[in-house]
């Protein structure tokens, strides 16, 4: 149970999305409560519709991606991974962002729970959730999942624009 996914956590940080995907499933099968793997699956079949796979395979995440976020809602209800991410894959696909509030709400709900801050450091251009979204960069980068590569891209891409600020305003 433990090797499978441990087997899939590495396929999936090496980008081998269908091995991690099928890994995934059959820890799920043998673990349907293993709410790590179902998050990180869901995050993994949301973003191989960009990593130029299959169709065949790109079809079978769509649906199958639908459908583990409506089971996982009744497998782990009130659990805020799940929350979280189905609200942001949701509004991503939908080409809205995900409200900060929310997830500012949800930070001060499950202070352990960090990968909200990313949307909050985004939304703020770094001005907010500065120590959470550090502390997933760190995280994340020992560990890059699709769900891990996804959170850092993100907030890499806040610093480098932070990184591009001017430093002053003009005086007209």
């Amino acid at each position: 149970m433990m090797l499978m996914r441990a087997y899939a956590v590495t396929a999936d940080e090496n980008g081998h999305f269908q091995a991690a995907a099928a890994s995934y499933e059959t820890a799920l099968l043998s673990d349907p409560s293993d709410v790590e793997a179902t998050v990180n699956l869901a995050v993994l079949y949301w973003r191989a519709s960009r990593a130029g796979l299959p169709r065949e395979f790109l079809d079978h995440a769509r649906e199958r991606l639908r459908e583990l976020l409506e089971t996982a809602s009744a497998r782990f209800p009130g659990c805020a991974q799940l929350r979280f991410w189905k609200r942001y894959i949701a509004a991503t696909d939908a080409g809205k962002p995900l409200e900060p509030d929310e997830c500012r709400r949800l930070l001060q709900e499950r202070p352990d729970y960090l990968e909200p801050a990313f949307v909050v450091f985004r939304n703020s251009v770094g001005e907010e959730a500065e120590p959470e979204a550090m502390r997933l960069l760190a995280d994340y980068s020992a560990q890059p999942t699709a769900r891990g590569r996804y959170v850092t891209s993100v907030i890499n891409a806040v610093l480098q624009k932070q990184r591009w600020k001017p430093r002053f305003q003009p005086t007209a």
